[in-house]
């Protein structure tokens, strides 16, 4: 077993730590820009790329969109229709509890933010904690560049045996010094950058050192059937930016194809009023006896060949991915072309396999919480009792199967044909159409619906026969 208080140890674990800056710095960089953040990275790759005077004229057309968050968006759908959980060998009460602890943990929106990051990375960690002031257990997934698993197993390479949290840095004589959170299932310690065990933090988090339940806080999920940590995702990193680069690259083009470049021979154009903004000045030899001459050049671009390169590339990309795109998108419109093709795309297959991975991710959980530290927490007296688990009990999530990619205007008819069978209830046909809606926001929709129908007119039987003789005649006079 090993003793995280040894300074051997300890000096292990750091080095590791930092042998994994390469790949922490480049899950940072993805982080931001699935964030939302791309522009600066672009700018980097431009610089890389183009000559300073190049890149001067590209940043004013550079086109940050960022595909990134589409296409994760696009891969993470198995929490975006709530899984419905069932308690094999359990009670009434066993299923309240867990039906108890959906709500207190938000459990499906957690497990779509993990869903989604492990797709950015091919794995991730959700850890357990407790809001002490309130009483309540939470869960987050902890950002994969502030995270490292260490794998100690001779036999399994893939178990995360030590997890290591990379928390804020703290000033020490004066210079800042990196901290970490060391857990294995025994045992928990703070160090920092230089490889120390840091008692005086240990204290300040009112932490012995021993772990009493004795299992780490977290369930982590690896996709790598070989290493503890997959590869790192510079594919995902290179793609996110061409496509951008690629459309920067179209801009520019098309800023000076769009204008013809003015050219003179022996001309003086001091006074010479041009447009849009560029002359070329030429001199003859001086041994002819040429006259001096104006002209136009009509700079060229091959537009489409750079958008079927980056739409082909883009497509071979999105099926590494386990997403089938059913179309190479519109050859004519890269951007609403990249669009289509995710859009469109088929991700039967990655959705079962992430289906098959999160059915034991969530198995592992629930155990994790319901044996072990819900019955801890409870015997502390730091949470309120919602019931006793049964340990023999086991939480098993059903993934709902996939809804088949329809036309949305198609889909509008069929369920209005249901509705008006009596098959299907407003409600749910609209939350058929926006599944991503909560029954909330629904019932906001259903009350604006209701609100701009138009009022009916109300009329008694007298008014009722004028208005029909009124329409007699009416039609009357167009005969």
């Amino acid at each position: 077993m090993v003793n995280l208080f040894d300074k051997e140890t300890a000096k292990f674990i750091v080095d590791k730590i930092q042998s994994e800056k390469p790949r922490l710095d480049l899950n940072a960089k993805l982080f931001n820009i699935y964030e939302g953040h791309v522009g600066d990275y672009l700018e980097e790759k431009m610089i890389s790329d183009l000559s300073e005077g190049s890149y001067k004229e590209a940043r004013e057309r550079k086109c940050s969109i960022n595909i990134l968050k589409k296409v994760i968006d696009k891969l993470s759908k198995i929490y975006q229709q709530e899984p419905n959980r069932e308690v094999l060998g359990g009670s009434k009460t066993d299923y309240k509890i867990v039906k108890n602890f959906e709500e207190i943990l938000n459990i499906d929106h957690k497990l779509n933010v993990n869903n989604e990051l492990m797709n950015l990375y091919k794995y991730s960690l959700l850890q357990l904690s407790l809001d002490v002031e309130n009483r309540k257990p939470f869960i987050r997934t902890i950002p994969n560049h502030k995270f490292v698993v260490i794998n100690l197993s001779k036999t399994n390479p893939t178990t995360p045996d030590i997890v290591c949290l990379l928390m804020d840095s703290v000033k020490d004589a004066h210079m800042d010094v990196d901290i970490y959170h060391i857990y294995t299932d025994d045992q928990f310690a703070v160090y920092d950058g230089n490889g120390k065990i840091r008692f005086d933090l240990m204290n300040e988090l009112e932490q012995d050192g021993e772990n009493p339940v004795g299992k780490k806080p977290f369930i982590y999920l690896n996709s790598s059937e070989n290493l503890s940590m997959p590869k790192v995702q510079s594919d995902t990193f290179d793609i996110t930016l061409l496509i951008p680069l690629l459309l920067t690259d179209i801009n520019y083009i098309a800023k000076f194809s769009a204008f013809s470049i003015l050219y003179g021979i022996d001309i003086d154009d001091k006074n010479m009023k041009r447009a849009p903004n560029t002359f070329w000045r030429f001199k003859s030899d001086v041994t002819t006896d040429k006259a001096p001459s104006i002209g136009t050049v009509k700079p060229e671009g091959d537009i489409d060949v750079l958008t079927k390169s980056a739409m082909d590339q883009f497509g071979l990309w999105l099926n590494t991915k386990g997403i089938k795109p059913s179309s190479i998108g519109d050859a004519d419109n890269l951007a609403s072309g990249v669009a289509k093709m995710i859009d469109e795309a088929d991700i039967t297959d990655s959705r079962t396999w992430q289906a098959s991975l999160y059915t034991t991710f969530e198995k592992e959980f629930w155990d994790l919480l319901l044996k072990y530290w819900y019955p801890f927490w409870l015997d502390q007296g730091f949470v309120d009792n919602i019931g006793v688990f049964n340990p023999n009990s086991k939480v098993i999530p059903r993934f709902k199967p996939q809804t088949p990619l329809q036309d949305r205007g198609k889909l509008v008819v069929d369920l209005k044909t249901e509705m008006e069978a009596g098959f299907l209830t407003q409600k749910r046909a609209i939350k058929i159409l926006n599944p991503k809606m909560t029954d909330s926001e629904i019932d906001i929709l259903i009350k604006e619906i209701e609100m701009e129908k138009p009022i009916p007119v109300v009329m008694n039987d007298a008014e009722a026969a004028n208005k029909e003789q009124d329409t007699d005649e009416n039609n009357d006079k167009d005969t």
